[in-house]
């Protein structure tokens, strides 16, 4: 056989070269020895599944030919390999450390010092211009961050940062990076860190906050750019600069993130130098106060007094009046080039219309609705005063692309991203991160799949593998999201690829024995396991409404846009499943931050305008968390409402919408909210819903479990749920909804049969009357009009209702039938069923045994 190894309980370094080198010796094996370290442990507990190795103790046979990395001794190798060494017939070594190590492995050798092993083989790797992937580069610079110290050690070379670089160039990830790899600080560099903690203060140097951080030591701590940077990252200042003495010799170091502040020319004029953004010099000088009182004169010349929302706002503002027509909007926006208008009325900013929303509301017919019924109210507004660096924070975090300026509380001005770019003050580096702000927040969520049944987190490894090698970014998306973030079990997997969801589903089906059904107009499919389950695929897309209330069209997209199609912001999250972003959460529209603040909304003004069932289930969602519709939302809500937007959806959609509303558990609650904001009145015409319709729907969901438990057949909610609701309208209200929604034919009937009946029925129930008395009015009804009749009823009512039922359910006629009678000589007809009637209710109330029952035949035939 043919192996790769290295020496034993490997590093980064150790595993990164020995994958490195199967890309040289592909037709070898990675074989480790030992226990990996603590970090490269929790490594390979994420991509186990996508670097394959042997243990040194599953080695069987001959060993033909080794490659040997990160190690020369023979000593640091696994015993067994170790022991036949001398046999193999070549062997290639590969190590970084030739001058401190014994080589005693013959063979051939390729090394010479580096800062890490890997930069050898990588070098190999270029010259022969083979390709690597984004996980694999990520894997090398990992090594190498975590053999150099982050660069820091005596022993880096130019060679191991020209490698980074060109790492970094293919795709290497420096968040995932710093997840694994972490240099710990000495005990000297922690006791000048608890200093600097101790001896900060902050000063204002031209409108500008700077944290100053003073320690001092008689001895000399090496390493105090990682003291500083570990302090940055830790208290969160914006500009922190320590000033240090180590012995005769004084120190400072800056880090900022201020493009205000040039951290290059300070430390210059100190006498150092460095990058504006980290820098550092050395002074011959004792006394720190000094060396304080200097460096606050230098910091005045080269911190740049902060831009000003003033300084950068367009101004005058062009408004419309909230009462402008949305197509007169369109006309202004169109012959300006607005892409964004703030909304005014009388002197009062009340919200800020977009040219995506007015689109929409065009395309919908909407030309004539006044602007404020499609303009976005939630607005976040900045001061003449407020920094610049401020606006952009806000804008990036929040997703917008314009901010109104205010001063008094009066609209002064308006800032937009092309205001922030074509701005002559901006540095290049802020222009760098507004191109980027379409880039999503992201959070690693892997520790929340590791809390799945271990069967479905293997399954999304495997996916993202499946994904990996078609070139298929692939998410999982939707209410799993949701749900895995809640805490609350959601097993129901949908997927989106940016590819075709059919192909995926096809490369998927060689790893399992599936069964898959292809929706092509979609553009989806459906995969079906043999336990099941399922799971369904989607091809990144974003719909589009060519009519309200109709369903939508597709368009192949990216995961962006698939997400901004979500009915609302709490189910448009995705986590990432491709090795190397395997948990990485992408949250674009601050979704994450109202799961989290309980917060149902949606994502664009027009949403409810192209999908009216979103009002129901807005309702359903809220009620299902306990949180409640944003106001924005709400408004919305009302006014699609109020335009008749759910009268112009199919009965069919609409049904399906309640039937899922019915199934929830706070379903009480959900139709006291939908009877609130006058959902049922548009569902339901003549439903209004008021206090005593309230306490009938309460008995009404008291009664349906035990039903639905006790009936040998199925209980349809909705139909009780409408007899209930409608118990009181009219008959063209009665047709409309039988029509629209598919109710069968018996269900009106039957429940007009017993509402001219009811008040004998309940005063029955009431009375406690004798069962036999009951039951011609209740025999052979519907279980949904049966829970009608008990929605009526106190706990009491409830109660005898169900022994009643109970009763029917257990009594039988055992001896006499027709067939009985009939050779008793009573002929075939009415007669008969009254008989058995009369013997049924007299077994109701207990009045005749099993064994009694012909006794009680002859006595009512007179036999």
């Amino acid at each position: 056989m043919k192996i790769i190894t290295s020496h034993k309980n490997p590093d980064f370094d150790a595993f990164a070269s020995c994958v490195a080198a199967r890309k040289l010796y592909p037709d070898h094996e990675i074989v480790l020895s030992g226990t990996p370290s603590k970090n490269l442990s929790q490594y390979l507990g994420i991509y186990k599944e996508y670097f394959t190795f042997k243990k040194a103790s599953e080695v069987e046979g001959e060993i033909r030919s080794l490659v040997v990395v990160d190690t020369s001794s023979r000593s640091r190798l696994d015993e067994k390999i170790a022991a036949v060494l001398d046999k193999v017939e070549k062997i290639v070594i590969y190590d970084h450390h030739p001058a401190l190590r014994i080589q005693d492995i013959p063979g051939e050798f390729r090394g010479r010092e580096c800062g890490a092993c890997v930069t050898l083989l990588l070098e190999e790797i270029i010259k022969r211009n083979m390709k690597m992937d984004p996980v694999e580069a990520t894997l090398f610079l990992m090594a190498i961050h975590e053999d150099t110290g982050n660069f820091l050690y005596s022993s880096t070379t130019s060679a191991d940062m020209e490698m980074a670089k060109l790492l970094l160039e293919r795709g290497a990830n420096l968040e995932e990076i710093s997840d694994f790899v972490h240099i710990d600080m000495t005990p000297d560099q922690r006791a000048i860190f608890e200093q600097l903690m101790d001896n900060t203060r902050v000063i204002v140097v031209n409108s500008t906050p700077v944290a100053i951080a003073m320690a001092e030591s008689e001895k000399f701590v090496g390493g105090l750019n990682v003291v500083i940077g570990k302090m940055w990252e830790l208290t969160g200042h914006d500009t922190l600069i320590g000033v240090i003495r180590l012995g005769k010799k004084s120190f400072i170091i800056g880090r900022t993130r201020s493009d205000d502040v040039d951290l290059a020319a300070v430390m210059k004029e100190m006498g150092g130098g460095g990058h504006h953004k980290a820098a550092s010099a050395k002074l011959e000088e004792r006394d720190l106060e000094k060396v304080l009182k200097r460096l606050v004169t230098v910091l005045q010349k080269h911190i740049k007094p902060s831009l000003k929302a003033r300084d950068i706002m367009s101004s005058p503002v062009r408004t419309v009046f909230a009462s402008t027509r949305i197509s007169e909007v369109n006309d202004i926006m169109e012959r300006t080039g607005h892409n964004g208008l703030p909304v005014v009325e009388g002197d009062r900013l009340i919200g800020i219309v977009v040219k995506s929303d007015v689109d929409k509301a065009m395309k919908h017919g909407l030309g004539d609705k006044p602007v404020k019924s499609i303009a976005t109210t939630k607005l976040i507004t900045v001061d003449v005063d407020t920094p610049v660096s401020k606006v952009i924070s806000l804008m990036r975090d929040k997703g917008i692309g314009r901010v109104p300026v205010l001063e008094n509380g009066i609209l002064v001005g308006i800032i937009t991203r092309t205001d922030i770019i074509r701005s002559r003050h901006i540095p290049k580096a802020i222009e760098k991160r507004l191109v980027s702000w379409d880039e999503p927040k992201e959070y690693d969520v892997s520790h929340v799949l590791e809390r799945l049944p271990k069967r479905l987190l293997n399954l999304l490894i495997l996916l993202g593998n499946v994904g990996e090698r078609l070139g298929m970014p692939t998410y999982i998306v939707g209410g799993f999201v949701r749900d895995l973030l809640l805490g609350r079990e959601n097993y129901d997997v949908d997927l989106v690829v940016e590819g075709s969801a059919l192909e995926f589903a096809k490369a998927l089906k060689k790893h399992f024995n599936v069964k898959i059904v292809e929706h092509p107009e979609f553009n989806t499919a459906a995969v079906f396991f043999k336990d099941g389950s399922r799971i369904d695929i989607a091809t990144a897309r974003t719909e589009y409404y060519e009519r309200k209330a109709e369903l939508p069209k597709i368009e192949l997209s990216t995961i962006k846009k698939d997400l901004s199609r979500r009915d609302f912001s709490i189910n448009a999250m995705a986590i990432k499943l491709n090795p190397g972003s395997f948990g990485r959460l992408l949250d674009f529209f601050n979704c994450r931050e109202d799961l989290e603040r309980g917060i149902v909304r949606v994502l664009y003004n027009l949403s409810f305008v192209e999908d009216p069932t979103r009002i129901v289930r807005a309702v359903r969602f809220e009620t299902r968390f306990n949180f409640r519709i944003e106001e924005r939302t709400l408004e919305l809500m009302k006014d699609a409402l109020n335009n008749h937007l759910l009268e112009k959806v199919t009965g069919a959609r609409l049904r399906e919408e309640v039937e899922k509303i019915l199934e929830e558990k706070n379903v009480v609650k959900a139709i006291k909210r939908m009877g609130e904001l006058d959902i049922l009145l548009h569902l339901f015409p003549t439903v209004y819903y008021t206090d005593v319709m309230h306490r009938k729907v309460v008995s009404l969901f008291e009664f349906l479990p035990w039903l639905e438990e006790f009936s040998s057949k199925s209980v349809r909610r909705f139909y009780a749920l409408l007899m209930v609701l409608m118990e009181y309208s009219h008959k063209a209200a009665w047709d409309h909804v039988v029509k629209r929604y598919g109710v069968a034919k018996r269900v009106l009937k039957e429940f007009n049969m017993v509402k001219g009946k009811l008040k004998d029925i309940l005063d029955l129930i009431e009375s406690e009357a004798p069962f036999s008395q009951l039951h011609p009015h209740l025999k052979d009804l519907m279980p949904e009009t049966m829970a009608f009749i008990a929605a009526h009823m106190d706990s009491e009512g409830l109660s005898y209702l169900k022994m009643y039922l109970r009763k029917q359910k257990g009594t039988r006629l055992k001896t006499v039938n027709g067939e009985y009678l009939k050779k008793l000589g009573i002929p075939e007809g009415p007669k008969i069923k009254e008989i058995l009637d009369k013997l049924y209710c007299a077994k109701l109330d207990d009045k005749v045994a099993d064994d009694e029952e012909e006794l009680f035949l002859r006595k009512i035939l007179h036999l």
